[in-house]
């Protein structure tokens, strides 16, 4: 006859008192792990670099609705595009103006306007912020409006974009999970240098 293999014992359920030492054991192994986490060097680090990251973003943003830094270029050239839209005189709106200054610099504004076409050899202003120095806004000498130079585009959506997710992540202690925090802090730091490398 074959031997009979070893039965497993019935395993004893944990009395309600055990499971609940069991679960405060965790609590306090999880505390400890956290505070010890929040002393690190490295939390230190990336929060204060997140915390920079988001006062960037919203300064880029106040930028572009509030002040700025101008600065004065001369028009040498400008290429109009125009939409089907017209007006009661019948003046079509103009969607885009491409403005080459006498440094031959390029500047593409959305206007989406009915406005005068700005002349050659006039003045117009380009806004940049005052941190990192990226032209976000224009001013014609005929309009009054400010408007976005294309290449600002993606500046101000990952701007606005990253702002309000930062508020999200840091109103939800995501940063307390190193995990999280790294990952917000490699998509700041590379969404930064893409900003610098706007020219």
């Amino acid at each position: 006859m074959m031997e009979e293999g070893k039965k497993r014992q019935p395993r004893i359920p944990l009395t309600p008192e055990e499971v609940a030492e069991l679960v405060e054991i965790k609590k306090i192994r999880a505390f400890n792990k956290l505070q010890r986490f929040k002393s690190s060097r490295i939390y230190k680090v990336l929060n204060c670099f997140n915390v920079l990251c988001f006062f960037i973003f919203c300064e880029l943003i106040i930028s572009f609705y509030g002040p700025c830094h101008y600065q004065i270029h001369y028009t040498k050239n400008v290429l109009v595009s125009f939409s089907d839209k017209k007006d009661e005189n019948g003046k079509r709106r103009i969607s885009d103006i491409v403005i080459i200054d006498v440094q031959d610099k390029t500047y593409k504004l959305m206007v989406n306007e009915f406005i005068e076409t700005p002349l050659k050899y006039t003045a117009f202003k380009v806004g940049k912020d005052y941190l990192l120095q990226r032209e976000i806004k224009a001013f014609v000498n005929t309009s009054e409006n400010y408007y976005r130079i294309q290449k600002a585009s993606p500046i101000l959506f990952l701007s606005v974009f990253l702002g309000i997710f930062s508020l999200i992540f840091f109103s939800y202690n995501l940063n307390q999970n190193i995990h999280s925090l790294g990952a917000i802090s490699i998509i700041n730091a590379i969404t930064i240098m893409a900003f610098l490398g706007i020219s």
